[in-house]
């Protein structure tokens, strides 16, 4: 008796590392005003970075990280939000009972060799970035795979999207990146001198 199994085979991809990729129409107008609010801050702003972080990257971050509640950015918060109630509801969470809300909302500015080590955003559900200043060859986003970080890893005959460990978005001015908070992320050293301008985010739930 015999027969061929190949008839019966297939891959199943399950448990998807989801992000949201869109970009802000009219970007370029909203630039020069969000560049100069940033400057006006980071004049009086000490910087926020984490203790224990060895970038030197400049972030608000604990430092003045409510840019939602801020009049200058409401144009580009407002649509921020409406993107995030989007993917909310890609992700199936249930916005009839209860809304999403900012938690926080700051940005980082990358000058030479300033990048960001990998991390997660605790206490939220849906976190991001807008890209504000982005130079020609800037650093893009590093997402890394929940999978592999935890496998002991066989030799590999060659690379595709199931034996990965990381992945690299590349991004430009006026793109909007959403993820899952606990998606770990990070940001390669700014290979450039002119500096890159993100403003990050996250997300929670309450109760309408």
């Amino acid at each position: 008796m015999s027969g061929n199994i190949d008839d019966t085979r297939e891959t199943v991809n399950i448990f998807p590392s989801v992000i949201q990729l869109s970009t802000l129409l009219g970007a370029s107008s909203m630039k020069r005003d969000l560049i100069r609010s940033v400057e006006k801050i980071r004049k009086t702003t000490p910087n926020g970075r984490p203790d224990g972080w060895t970038s030197s990257v400049y972030t608000t971050l604990f430092t003045h990280d409510k840019l939602h509640k801020e009049a200058e950015f409401k144009g580009l918060t407002d649509h921020i939000l409406r993107e995030a109630e989007h993917f909310a509801g890609t992700l199936g969470i249930d916005l009839e009972h209860f809304r999403l809300v900012y938690k926080d909302c700051w940005f980082n500015i990358y000058g030479w060799k300033d990048g960001q080590e990998s991390h997660i955003h605790n206490n939220s559900v849906i976190s991001g970035s807008y890209y504000l200043k982005i130079p020609d060859g800037a650093s893009g986003l590093i997402v890394h795979s929940p999978v592999m970080e935890s496998m002991f890893l066989p030799p590999q005959s060659t690379t595709n999207i199931y034996n990965i460990g990381y992945d690299e978005i590349f991004v430009e001015e006026g793109l909007i990146i959403l993820f899952r908070s606990n998606l770990k992320h990070s940001v390669k050293p700014n290979p450039i001198k002119r500096e890159r301008i993100s403003i990050s985010f996250n997300f929670v739930t309450e109760i309408r």
